[in-house]
């Protein structure tokens, strides 16, 4: 394998439009190939800074197999801007090599070089594979409860009564 980890280009977003197909069918949650390539084609446009998501992807002889899409947080630690992996995945004819690792390490990089304070992310319980992989990069567990509202329930709440 010769592993190239990098920011993406427009040339790159069918290769990553066919990766979000793959995760979100591993997932359970298929999307219309439209979907997949409208998120791809946005992800890979350039990026001004400020508060514009990063990505990065990982290539292996020219196929996307690996990505990761960071979004930035604020406020962070003493009101600063920290980076927050939304989504790191990785094929699955492809993990176990040390795409994940690479990913991650170039995450932290592009959060030191760009002045962000913290690098955060969070992965589902049962993914021990995850977790060995994370505690074996320095990763802290923050002692923190993910909460989301979706569908009728985000409805509810936008529209209800303050009671």
């Amino acid at each position: 394998m010769t592993l190239v980890v990098r920011r993406p280009t427009a040339a790159d977003a069918p290769g990553l439009a066919a990766l979000f197909a793959e995760m979100q069918r591993h997932y359970q949650q298929p999307v219309p190939d439209t979907l997949a390539e409208e998120a791809a084609s946005f992800l890979c446009a350039p990026c001004a800074g400020g508060f514009e998501p990063r990505t990065v992807i990982a290539i292996d002889d020219g196929t996307v197999i690996g990505s990761a899409v960071l979004n930035v947080t604020f406020p962070a630690a003493e009101l600063s801007r920290s980076l927050y992996i939304r989504d790191l995945y990785v094929s699955s004819g492809t993990r176990r090599r040390g795409v994940g690792r690479a990913l991650l390490k170039e995450a932290a990089a592009i959060t030191v070089a760009e002045g962000f304070s913290a690098l955060d992310w969070t992965t589902d319980a049962a993914n021990l594979v995850a977790h060995r992989l994370y505690d074996g990069r320095g990763a802290k567990r923050v002692g923190r409860i993910y909460f989301r509202l979706t569908g009728k329930d985000l409805v509810r709440v936008a529209t209800g009564p303050l009671d």
